[in-house]
């Protein structure tokens, strides 16, 4: 791994006394944490984020208490953190979701990819990883830290009747070195160890950026959506800079015979006016220029060459944009003259296949979370399991407008694709569920008008 973080060094320390061996994972530096300077791959992260989940709708389906609560858990909480969690993924490469609770309530945390290490994979299902969960800063400076290990196992009965078992090892560290829980009154209540039966899963969702590792195709961790490309942010940097420095150099000041000013008594220095410094600048008497002895004022105004630099820094965004495998328009200037809709969509095709393989990853993550926090809710006693499912309508408003969107709905409905209620659901941005006892209302009313 090379030096070797804080984090990385206690991870290692945990993954030796439990056996693990950790998966390799790229640590090369990128620009997404760097929060004192300009950062492309944050604002590409951001932007293809947003569009991703642009108009998408999620329902937990079912009448049963648990969908319900599952449900309202998602608008309350979840959707606001999918968002968040769907940027860090695409920005760092990939991210967990991981729902917690204190017996009452559940809440959700974020873990970038800097702060989790698979050690065990079949392709992307994950059989073991070690987490950097939570980091408190005392008043004393001891920095404590708290890690989890979650490991799928096995436990065989005496008639050989395999069942598979969830094992979750919790640690604290203070400045990286191992201390007890107990030291930490926030963590005091944790168990060390808990061993869940019957789970064969993760307790959390994980979200991957689906930007290729090309030094590593089989590998499990993801790599941020501008993974290879740090020659062409810096260069977009660069341009940016240079467009910068090229306003500072030109800007007009004034060259003003020293005459016209004032003098320090003290220093015998020309005073020039307070808050105009950069304005003027004096010059010795009949001093020479180009044209022979100067006027008392000159001014110094150059052209600037704001076109040529807004080019170079358009053609810097475009190679980017180019090589992240999206369209034109996610950092450059939309394209408007184009002639017909179809080749505006052309032009779209890109950054929305992106998108597709994108929303099939946020889709695996999504029903992850969900399976975990059902978890929780049984180990912690809430009211028995019952079935729901996770239905997710994307949203093709990036490419279609509304108007061919509801023509495609009212066809599809019209054939029995999708129901009134889906449609009337898209319409009017409601959840399916309101919107199919709207549309129940609606029928209930016309039967009893006709009759």
């Amino acid at each position: 791994m090379g030096i070797l973080t804080g984090v990385q060094s206690i991870v290692i320390k945990i993954a030796n006394k439990l056996g693990l061996t950790l998966s390799r994972k790229d640590n090369s530096i990128d620009d997404y944490d760097d929060v004192y300077d300009i950062s492309l791959t944050a604002t590409i992260a951001q932007r293809v984020s947003t569009l991703t989940l642009m108009d998408t709708a999620v329902n937990i389906k079912g009448s049963s208490d648990r969908a319900l609560y599952l449900n309202k858990l998602y608008k309350s909480v979840i959707v606001d953190k999918l968002d968040t969690a769907c940027e860090v993924a695409l920005g760092t490469g990939d991210v967990l979701i991981k729902p917690y609770t204190d017996g009452e309530r559940i809440g959700i945390d974020i873990i970038k990819n800097s702060d989790f290490y698979i050690s065990e994979s079949i392709g992307d299902f994950i059989k073991s990883c070690i987490i950097r969960c939570e980091s408190i800063n005392k008043n004393n400076g001891f920095i404590y830290e708290r890690y989890e290990a979650q490991r799928i196992s096995e436990y065989t009965d005496e008639n050989g009747v395999k069942t598979p078992v969830l094992i979750i090892n919790t640690y604290a560290f203070k400045n990286g070195i191992e201390v007890p829980l107990t030291e930490v009154s926030e963590w005091k209540n944790i168990e060390p160890e808990i061993v869940i039966t019957g789970v064969n899963k993760m307790l959390f969702g994980r979200i991957k950026c689906p930007t290729t590792n090309r030094m590593d195709v089989n590998g499990v961790n993801g790599v941020p959506i501008t993974y290879g490309l740090g020659k062409v942010l810096k260069n977009s940097v660069n341009a940016y800079d240079a467009f910068n420095d090229e306003f500072y150099r030109k800007e007009a000041f004034i060259f003003a015979d020293k005459t016209l000013f004032k003098k320090d008594k003290e220093t015998g220095k020309s005073v020039v006016p307070r808050g105009k410094e950069r304005l003027f600048m004096t010059a010795p008497a009949m001093y020479q220029d180009g044209n022979g002895p100067s006027s008392l004022i000159t001014e110094y105004s150059p052209e600037i060459r704001d076109e040529s630099f807004e080019n170079y820094i358009e053609q810097n965004f475009k190679m980017l944009e180019m090589l992240a495998g999206l369209s034109s328009g996610i950092l450059t200037k939309p394209i408007t003259n184009y002639a017909t809709a179809t080749e505006i969509k052309t032009n779209l095709n890109m950054s929305f296949a992106y998108f597709t393989r994108f929303r099939r990853s946020i889709e695996k993550g999504l029903n992850d979370l969900i399976d975990a926090i059902n978890t929780i809710m049984e180990v912690n006693g809430y009211e028995p399991y019952q079935d729901y499912q996770v239905s997710v309508d994307w949203s093709s408003a990036y490419l279609e407008d509304m108007t061919e969107q509801f023509t495609r709905l009212i066809q599809a409905e019209a054939i029995g694709c999708v129901s009134k209620a889906e449609v009337r659901a898209w319409l009017l941005d409601e959840d399916v569920e309101t919107a199919e006892n709207a549309v129940r209302d609606i029928e209930s009313s016309k039967n009893s008008n006709t009759i």
